[in-house]
Formats: structure tokens, C-alpha cells, sequence
């Protein structure tokens, strides 16, 4: 593992540094308060700045390095607090990756929104949200401390609530952006009492000698680090059990989770685990349970993204399988392919959820597949987007999700876990089934938009919350230009397709050559003939999962029938898949009912009987009290003569008894 020091050892432009962090906060300030006069126009300036600032991500790149060879560092102190606590920015390979996602990926996805959201009511709140999210997401990543993640971790968690509760007049949208920000918050404790054990032990917040104190925190603290660690990471990055809020969190607009819950926010969890790697190098208990965690993670989603008719629900699983195969990757140690896993998801998926858009914006935002079908001629580039998208999530050789799916599986057999290994080839044909059968269902076919929905099956009140959408957003009129919301999509087929190719290479590619300063050596899978083992392996698991999808949905029977097979799987589906494996049942009733019941005794016993009670005791006694020395207040001499003489006679024997000293 490469030291922090040769890590952070190279000073880059620090100017350069500030100016890009504080660009989107400057963008939302503006969006915000001038929204009223800027109209249309707040889009257009949102999405400058967050183009601005991916340009200055890569002049900063730049300025730090003269190729991906080499270490990276930017580490400059903003504000010094004390001894071992001060606040900074650092650039190297891990936050200059993220940094460029999170800048080039959303400024993308800005320039998708202005036509995704063209008369929406409250436009230039929007792109105020969204610049806003780019500058939380940048304070996280860039910050050179735990204090400073911790913040930038925080305010992730507001902007998202205010994004994913956009539509605030949405009872849906609003619980949902609720339960993502209460379950991230929780998330938000495990990693505040993380940096109190830290602080405790080393006096510092910062990366550099938390790490470098290590091999000084013995087994059980730096288990607790550890596993303290991943409790906010769990949240963040909807790992079991803390996923629940990831498919509710589909109530945001569209290009709300193509940014959100693609490209950056349920990613940072990974980049938290990836950035503390000298931690975990430490504890293989904390490994094996990351690692865990992240396996079940990945086949969970899968599982439950097979059941799911809803596009965006589609994707959302699909989202928490794939950060499941990023958390499995960096927790058996294989860093640098769970972290290329990140890069090469961030396109592909943003194109996903951005080419559903199209289809949902063509269709007056139906999102239930079930009322689509034969969409391939006429949303010709939708369905060439998402069959690209489709394809590099399935890990076709030759396209970007192949090789870091690929490397992530085999990280696992090389760091000795091999039924992690079995699970990442099986999710893998699972994954390649579900994404084929939102392919077959939405673009072959007849469609079946026309069709009542009790006939496919479709609960009614399910069905009018869908197209209730429609005219809640304001969007059921679009008249915005198609080239803001194709071109977007169409720079991100690029790397969805050539973005792996900087793994091909193993220990010699530039990938590697770019994180071997961060990571050192062992951190990416280089066993040639079993990376082709494994590949042969995958894929034909991967076919096997297309072909059956094409049984079901795909041949020209089962399109005929495709409208009794869809009401076939929607009413006879099995209670445990259609409540999603019950969590949100367990969680509820573990926290929800406990917090309920407990708040039910503080009412009806606490707080009657043990607060109210003393209060009312205390009266009681108090009047008692002034009754009894009011019952001395005769208003006789010769009563008081005779507690005079009495209280005489007191101290008198008092005194006799004990003596005068």
C-alpha cells in the first residue's frame, strides 16, 4: 500500500482547486435567487458553471501531473483550526477520478435537464438543487480530512432530499425523499463516531495520519473504525439492509437519478471504503464483512430487479446490484477494479436512466413497461441508447462493463473468496436476464399503451398513481428541442462503449500505472489465463440470461403473447419478490414500531405519572408545607413564648449532650 505521504506528494494548482469546488455553490446562489428573473435561463447558467467546473477538474489534472504516471497530490489547508485540525482540499488519483465524474457526468445531465424539465413551474429551483448537489458531492471527495467528508457527506444527504423531493406536492415523493434522508442520516452517525474513535486515538482528522497510525489501533478499535465506517457507507451506498430507499427514491425526477443514483451520491460509500483502503488493508474481518455485504448486495438486486415493471424501479435495482459488485470489489481488496466498476457504471448507467427519460417524456411520462412495447421504430436512438447501455451492463466483451465487472470477479477468486466469485457469475446472468427483459417488453412487440391495464394486469391504483404523473409535473406538454436531450446521450454512448479499454492491460494498463500510487501492488487482478477463465465463464452465464429472456419476451410467440404473459407474472407473483424480500417490513417494524412504541410509553406512562406526576408532588408537598408552618402563625405571644422556650430547650440539650466544641 502506497504511503500518504507519496500519495498527497505532489503539490498541484491549488487555485485552480478552490475555484472548481466553489463554482456549483456559486451557480445554485444564483439559480436561487434570481430564478424568478432568469427563467430559462437558470438552466443554461447552472449548466455553464458545471461545465466550468469540469474543465477546471481537468486543468487541475493537469497542473498536478504530466500524465497518468505517477503520483498525484494536492493537499492544501483553507482554514487552520488547531494543532491536527484544519480544513483543506486534496487532489490525487481517487477524488480527481471522482471529481471528473461528478463534473463531466453532471454537467451532461444538466444540459439533458433543461429540456427534460422545459415547463416545470419551478425550473430555476431545480437547477439551483443541482448545482448545489455538484458543490455537496465535490466538498465530500475533495476534502483532505474526516471532518471535511463528514460535512460534504451531510450536505450530499440535503441536496438529494431536496432533489428527490422536487415535486413536493407529491405525498410519494415527499415520504421518499424523507426515507432516504433518515436512513442516510443514520449512515451519517456511524461515520461521526468513526472520527471520534480516530481523533481519540491519533489527535488529528486527517487522512494522512489516520492512516499512518494504523499499525498502532489495535484489533478491536480498528474494527470498530472499521465497521463504523461502513454503517454510513451501507447507507449511502444502499447496501442490504439500508437499500430501501433507493427504488423509492424513483419519485425524483428522472434526471435527478440519472445524477443521484447513478453517476455520484450511491457511489460515495464506495470512494469512502476505496479512500480508507489503509484501514481495511489492516482488519481482514472488516474486509470479509464489506466484502459480504456487497455480494449479497449484488445478488439481492438482481433478484428483485427481475420482478420490478416499473423502468426507472428497473434501473434502480440494477443500480444497487452494480454498487454491490463495487462494494464487493473493494472489500476483498481488489480496489482498483471496485473503483474502476465505479468510472466505467457512472456512463453507462447515466445513459440508462437518460434514454428512460426518453421514453418516459415521449409517453407523457408512462413508466410501467407493461403499457410500452414496440417502441423500436418509433424511439429509434432510445432503443439504440439502451441497447448499448443494456449491453455494457451485461459485460459484452469488448464494451466498458466488461472489463471491470470482469476484474472485480476475479479480485474475489485471487484474494481467496470463492463463493463471492460464484455470486458475481451468477448476479451476472441474472443481470443480463432482467436488462434483456426490459429490452424485449419495451421495444418489441405490439404496444400495449392503448390496453385497459386490469387486462396486463396492472392494479388501478397503481396504474393512476403512474399516469397521475403526468399531469403533476407539468410535463405532459413538451415541446423542447430533441438535440438537448439526445446529445447528452450520445456523448455518453462513447465511454459506455471504450471507457474499460484503460484496464486492458492488467498491471501494465493505464489504469493501474495511473492508481498504482494510491493502491500499490496487488490491487487489480493480472493472472492472464484465469481473467480468461473467468471471462468465458461469465459470459456464458451472461447468454444464458439473454436467451432465456428471449424465450419469455423476445420470440415472435411470445410477443404474440405477450399481453397474457404480462398479466400472468403481475397477478401471480410471489408475496415475498412483490414486497421486496419483506426489508422494508423488518426495518419498519424494528425501528419504525419500536420508535412508535416507545413514544407511546413516554406519552401514556413517562410522562402522565413519572414528569407530571413530580411536578404535581412537588405542588403537593409545597402546600403541605406552607400549611403546616402557617398552622405556627397563631398570631398569640404566648404561643410564640412557647416555641421560644421550646427551641431554647432544643439547642440546650444539644449542646449538653455533645459539649460545646
Amino acid at each position: 500500500m502506497a504511503s500518504p505521504e507519496h500519495v498527497m506528494g505532489v503539490v498541484g494548482s491549488y487555485p485552480l482547486l478552490v475555484a472548481l469546488w466553489l463554482l456549483p455553490l456559486f451557480g445554485a446562489v444564483l439559480c436561487w435567487a434570481f430564478g424568478p428573473q432568469l427563467k430559462r435561463a437558470a438552466g443554461w447558467l447552472a449548466t455553464a458553471f458545471a461545465f466550468v467546473a469540469f474543465g477546471l477538474t481537468l486543468a487541475s489534472w493537469g497542473a498536478g501531473t504530466q500524465s497518468l504516471n505517477g503520483a498525484l497530490g494536492a493537499d492544501q489547508p483553507l482554514v487552520r483550526w488547531m494543532p491536527g485540525f484544519h480544513l483543506g482540499l486534496l487532489l490525487d488519483p481517487l477524488s480527481l477520478l471522482w471529481a471528473c465524474i461528478i463534473t463531466g457526468v453532471g454537467a451532461l445531465i444538466h444540459l439533458y435537464s433543461i429540456g427534460y424539465m422545459e415547463g416545470d413551474s419551478a425550473f430555476a429551483r431545480f437547477f439551483a438543487y443541482m448545482n448545489f448537489f455538484l458543490f455537496a458531492m465535490l466538498t465530500l471527495v475533495l476534502s483532505d480530512n474526516f471532518v471535511g467528508l463528514l460535512v460534504g457527506w451531510g450536505l450530499v444527504g440535503l441536496a438529494s432530499y431536496f432533489l428527490i423531493g422536487f415535486w413536493f406536492y407529491k405525498p410519494a415523493a415527499v415520504a421518499a425523499a424523507r426515507k432516504a434522508f433518515v436512513i442516510n442520516v443514520a449512515g451519517d452517525v456511524g461515520i461521526m463516531f468513526a472520527i471520534f474513535l480516530i481523533v481519540q486515538k491519533t489527535g488529528s482528522i486527517g487522512f494522512g495520519n489516520a492512516f499512518a497510525a494504523a499499525d498502532t489501533y489495535g484489533p478491536t478499535l480498528l474494527l470498530a473504525i472499521c465497521i463504523s465506517l461502513f454503517i454510513g457507507a451501507a447507507a449511502k451506498s444502499a447496501q442490504v439492509p439500508l437499500h430501501t430507499w433507493l427504488p423509492d427514491a424513483m419519485e425524483g425526477p428522472t434526471p435527478v437519478s440519472a445524477l443521484i443514483h447513478a453517476a455520484t451520491m450511491v457511489t460515495a460509500g464506495v470512494y469512502l471504503i476505496a479512500r480508507c483502503a489503509p484501514l481495511w488493508s489492516h482488519d481482514g474481518n472488516a474486509q470479509l464483512l464489506v466484502g459480504t455485504i456487497g455480494g449479497i448486495t449484488a445478488l439481492v438486486g438482481a433478484v428483485l430487479g427481475m420482478v420490478q415493471w416499473d423502468i426507472k424501479r428497473i434501473l434502480a435495482y440494477s443500480t444497487m446490484s452494480q454498487i454491490g459488485y463495487m462494494i464487493m470489489g473493494v472489500g476483498v481488496g481488489a480496489y482498483e477494479a471496485g473503483v474502476a466498476h465505479f468510472f466505467t457504471h457512472a456512463f453507462f448507467k447515466a445513459q440508462l436512466f437518460l434514454a428512460s427519460g426518453l421514453i418516459i417524456h415521449a409517453l407523457s411520462n408512462e413508466q410501467d413497461v407493461r403499457r410500452m412495447g414496440g417502441l423500436r421504430k418509433r424511439l429509434p436512438f432510445a432503443f439504440i441508447a439502451m441497447l448499448v447501455g443494456v449491453l455494457a451492463i451485461c459485460g459484452i466483451p469488448g464494451l466498458s462493463g466488461s472489463f471491470s465487472k470482469d476484474a472485480i470477479i476475479q479480485g474475489a477468486l485471487d484474494h481467496g473468496h470463492p463463493w463471492l466469485y460464484a455470486v458475481g457469475i451468477l448476479t451476472a446472468g441474472m443481470t443480463a436476464y432482467y436488462m434483456f427483459r426490459m429490452l424485449f417488453v419495451t421495444f418489441f412487440g405490439k404496444y400495449r399503451g392503448d390496453i385497459d391495464p386490469s387486462e396486463l394486469g396492472i392494479r388501478h391504483p397503481e396504474f393512476a398513481g403512474t399516469t397521475a404523473h403526468a399531469s403533476d409535473d407539468g410535463h405532459e406538454q413538451h415541446h423542447a428541442p430533441a438535440w438537448l436531450m439526445n446529445l447528452p446521450v450520445a456523448i455518453l454512448i462513447v465511454p459506455s462503449i471504450f471507457a474499460g479499454w484503460l484496464l486492458y492491460g492488467g498491471a501494465n494498463s493505464p489504469w493501474h500505472r495511473f492508481f498504482d500510487p494510491q493502491f500499490g501492488v496487488g490491487a487489480i487482478a493480472n493472472v492472464p489465463i484465469s481473467e480468461l477463465t473467468t471471462t468465458l465463464v461469465t459470459l456464458a452465464f451472461v447468454a444464458v440470461g439473454i436467451f432465456v429472456a428471449y424465450l419469455r419476451y423476445g420470440t415472435k410467440a411470445a410477443r404474440e403473447a405477450a399481453v397474457e404473459r404480462l398479466r400472468r407474472e403481475s397477478v401471480g407473483m410471489s408475496p415475498i419478490l412483490a414486497n421486496a424480500f419483506y426489508f422494508d417490513v423488518a426495518l419498519d417494524a424494528l425501528f419504525v414500531k419500536t420508535s412508535e412504541a416507545l413514544g407511546r410509553l413516554v406519552s401514556r406512562v413517562l410522562d402522565p405519572h413519572v414528569v407530571d406526576g413530580a411536578v404535581r408532588e412537588a405542588a403537593i408537598v409545597t402546600q403541605s408545607s406552607g400549611a403546616l408552618v402557617r398552622s405556627f402563625q397563631t398570631g398569640f405571644v404566648r404561643a410564640y413564648a412557647v416555641f421560644l422556650a421550646v427551641g431554647i430547650a432544643c439547642f440546650a440539650a444539644f449542646y449538653a449532650f455533645h459539649g460545646v466544641h
